[in-house]
C-alpha cells in the first residue's frame, strides 16, 4: 500500500512540473503598423507568462483579421530580433492561413531571441509580406517608432 502511495505521490508531482507556465492576461502597446486597403488585423487579447515579452516569455494572442487584398495569405506571429543571427525557427502554432474576408485566429510564441513581436501577412505564392503590425511594451515600441514598414505596399 506504501509503494502505491509513492507511486501515486511521484506522478502527481510529475505532472505539476510538467504543466505548461501560466498566462496572464497582458495589455499591449501598438508600435508601426502598415496595410492595404481592405486589410488589417485587429488584437483582441494578448496573456503572456510576463507583460515584459522577453527571451522565455510564451505568448497567445487572439484576434480578428480581415483581408480584402488577396484571395489568401499566411498569417505570422513572430519576433524581429534586435540581437542574433536572426534566423529564427517557427512553430506551426505561429501561423494560420486566412481566406478572403474576415475570421477570428490564436497564435502562440516561446520568445527565443531578444527582439520584437509582430503579426504579419504573407502572400501565400511569393511568401513577401504586404501588412502588419508590431507590439510589445511601451519601451519597446518607442525604440521601434520610426521603423519603415513602406516596404510590405511594394
Amino acid at each position: 500500500m506504501r509503494k502505491v502511495m509513492i507511486v501515486a505521490f511521484v506522478l502527481l508531482a510529475s505532472q505539476g512540473i510538467a504543466a505548461p507556465p501560466l498566462q496572464e492576461s497582458v495589455v499591449p502597446v501598438l508600435g508601426p503598423k502598415v496595410y492595404r486597403d481592405g486589410d488589417v488585423v485587429e488584437i483582441l487579447d494578448v496573456t503572456a507568462t510576463s507583460p515584459h515579452f522577453e527571451q522565455g516569455d510564451s505568448v497567445t494572442v487572439k484576434g480578428r483579421a480581415r483581408l480584402q487584398s488577396q484571395e489568401s495569405a499566411k498569417l505570422c506571429l513572430l519576433l524581429t530580433q534586435t540581437k542574433g543571427d536572426g534566423r529564427e525557427e517557427t512553430d506551426r502554432l505561429q501561423t494560420v492561413t486566412i481566406s478572403k474576408g474576415q475570421q477570428e485566429f490564436e497564435l502562440k510564441i516561446t520568445i527565443k531571441h531578444q527582439g520584437m513581436l509582430h503579426l504579419t501577412y504573407y502572400h501565400s505564392g511569393t511568401g513577401k509580406p504586404f501588412g502588419g503590425t508590431y507590439f510589445g511594451t511601451a519601451k519597446q515600441m518607442k525604440e521601434i517608432s520610426k521603423m519603415d514598414l513602406s516596404y510590405y505596399l511594394n
